[in-house]
């Protein structure tokens, strides 16, 4: 399954596709809730009495199922995504990787933390002026991250495993099925750690999910392209096997995330596939460069949008719902995609005016 390779700078095509699927199953899996509670906030919001007819369409119904049905596996998914990623190409020193993944994600989970997320939760009547507080200091030890919890926990996760791959390196363990057992022990033991340091044991919940992603990128890159019709017929057992397990439950959680990943992965390698030529679309390229700001931005704007929507009742109408729907999954998306060209603008912008 050797994935196309665009020329400029090793980005593998079918990875754009996968953080795009996976992505928007993040955000639907958040514009499903009503009622969530953390340590210093919560949001507890009923639908009215007079809710319309319309939020029970089939269609809407089936919406809200795919959202708790992604809840299964998207995490350890995203995960995978990273650790494949992490294999694409040579690895670099730890000093490298700890200064980049620092830059990459310690510093925008700070920083958007306290300067997005947090003020945008309290518009959206997540929390109190008193709570607010709280969850400010709280935020800096990692005990009311929200969904920002993803950022520290992979930077942990990440240097973990890259301290794993190097020991076994120097020892002449060259087999990545070695990282990946090692890996899968570490997982296994973490619970027994005294300590938990801004995310670190979250991190380590999942790391042998980010060593599956490493070495299913290593052997992926060993095989050739499957074709089109071999990826429906992956896709479609998938499929088959999602629907029996949701009517007789027969899998667990572990074979529950392994077979959603691997279906989404198929997913993703049909569209690469089918739409092999986007990747010079300007749209595509904008989309793709800004997944990493909805992941930062769609959250908190649910919020805004429960507190418009129920607070002001407009569900009593069809058209309330729809439009509601609507705003809790493409409307936080595109309004996040916006969102961080603007950021990116002012990068650049500030970039220039630095070199005058």
């Amino acid at each position: 399954m050797r994935g196309r390779v665009d020329a400029g700078g090793g980005r593998v095509a079918v990875y754009d596709w996968l953080r795009l699927i996976a992505t928007i199953f993040v955000v639907l899996g958040h514009g499903a809730y009503l009622n969530i509670q953390t340590t210093y906030g919560g949001a507890v919001y009923e639908l009215p009495e007079n809710l319309s007819h319309v939020y029970f369409w089939p269609v809407l119904v089936w919406w809200r199922e795919i959202a708790g049905w992604v809840y299964g596996f998207h995490m350890p998914l995203f995960f995978m995504l990273s650790g494949a990623v992490l294999a694409i190409r040579p690895m670099g020193s730890f000093d490298q990787i700890f200064r980049a993944k620092t830059k990459r994600l310690l510093i925008p989970y700070f920083v958007y933390g306290w300067l997005f997320m947090l003020p945008v939760k309290r518009l959206g009547l997540f929390y109190d002026n008193a709570s607010l507080i709280e969850a400010m200091r709280g935020f800096l030890s990692g005990e009311d991250s929200g969904h920002l919890w993803f950022l520290t926990a992979l930077f942990w996760c990440m240097l973990v495993f890259v301290i794993i791959k190097k020991i076994l390196d120097k020892m002449g363990v060259q087999s990545i099925y070695a990282v990946l057992l090692t890996a899968g022990a570490v997982q296994l033991l973490y619970t027994s750690i005294p300590f938990d340091i801004l995310g670190l044991k979250s991190g380590l919940g999942y790391l042998f999910y980010f060593a599956v992603g490493y070495v299913f990128e290593c052997e992926r890159n060993t095989h050739d392209k499957w074709s089109i019709k071999t990826d429906l017929l992956a896709f479609a057992i998938c499929l088959a096997l999602e629907v029996i397990n949701r009517e007789y439950g027969i899998l667990d959680k572990f074979f529950t995330i392994m077979t959603g990943s691997f279906m989404t992965y198929m997913a993703a390698d049909i569209c690469d596939g089918i739409f092999h030529g986007i990747s010079e679309n300007k749209v595509w390229k904008m989309i793709i460069r800004n997944l990493f700001y909805v992941y930062l931005f769609h959250d908190p704007m649910e919020y805004l949008v429960l507190r418009l929507f129920l607070g002001q009742g407009l569900l009593a109408s069809g058209v309330g719902c729809i439009v509601y729907t609507l705003c809790r999954s493409f409307g936080v998306f595109a309004a996040a995609v916006f969102m961080g060209e603007i950021i990116r603008y002012l990068k650049k912008t500030g970039r220039k005016v630095k070199s005058l």
